[in-house]
């Protein structure tokens, strides 16, 4: 059971509206009540149920698409994402740290950096508004010179506007806590399987016929923005996932 569910049966007053929204529509995905492509409760109902405003119900299922659990549908209303795995993870380590840990030498090779318009997709994860200008990075990450992940990350400018080529040669994380200032504070993400394309067989020499991970990660900071986007293929051949969880 998550802490802040603890918090909310013990110290209800001091638990944020919208906070309760989510806890409850989070129990109900749990409990297996609310199943994969459900529709959940409509924002009126959750209103009058609640006794709150429309902009915090809109607060708390905002958070849970950004976090991966709920999607939308114009038109149709909100359900269920999907049974794919969906974690807190608050132990955040760079990939740099992963490998200093593991006795390798971790490199970068940065396939492509550059600036583009945010899609309402990648708006809506970096909580901006569309067509906000926003960093894209491709990034194949080694371990003793061997590729063990693909990285697609997305950044504001606005959040970012130094932000380097050279930074994104070197931990993102490091750069975040030592040059920005700021701190991480937890990433949520959720694990996709998938076959791989041609561009992965050639990067990472792969069996085309084998399946592998690709992980849709998106870190927030200790103040609730959020500091990025990041889609992740992993060599699954040479990298094993791993995730500590808050309990």
């Amino acid at each position: 059971m998550n802490v802040e569910v603890n918090l909310l049966s013990q110290k209800p007053k001091r638990i944020a509206k919208y906070k309760r929204i989510e806890e409850y529509i989070l129990d109900k995905i749990k409990s297996g009540e609310y199943t994969k492509g459900q529709l959940i409760e409509t924002e009126q109902e959750l209103v009058d149920k609640f006794g709150v405003s429309r902009v915090t119900v809109r607060q708390a299922t905002n958070n849970l698409v950004a976090k991966g659990y709920l999607s939308r549908s114009q038109g149709s209303g909100t359900y269920v994402s999907s049974s794919q795995i969906v974690g807190r993870t608050t132990n955040v380590k760079s990939f740099t740290e992963e490998m200093k840990e593991m006795g390798k030498v971790a490199s970068t090779e940065i396939i492509e950096f550059k600036i583009t318009s945010a899609s309402q997709e990648i708006a809506h994860k970096l909580r901006i508004e569309t067509g906000s200008p926003v960093y894209f990075i491709k990034r194949l990450r080694k371990a003793d010179d061997i590729p063990m992940m693909l990285e697609s990350t997305y950044m504001s400018v606005k959040e970012y506007p130094d932000l380097s080529y050279e930074d994104m040669t070197k931990s993102k994380y490091k750069y975040i806590e030592e040059v920005k200032n700021q701190i991480i504070d937890h990433s949520h993400h959720v694990v996709v399987p998938i076959m791989p394309t041609e561009e992965i067989i050639n990067y990472f020499n792969y069996d085309p016929d084998q399946p592998l991970i690709k992980l849709l990660n998106t870190t927030f900071l200790s103040n609730g923005k959020v500091m990025d986007y990041t889609e992740v293929i992993l060599n699954s051949e040479k990298y094993q996932y791993q995730s500590i969880r808050a309990k």
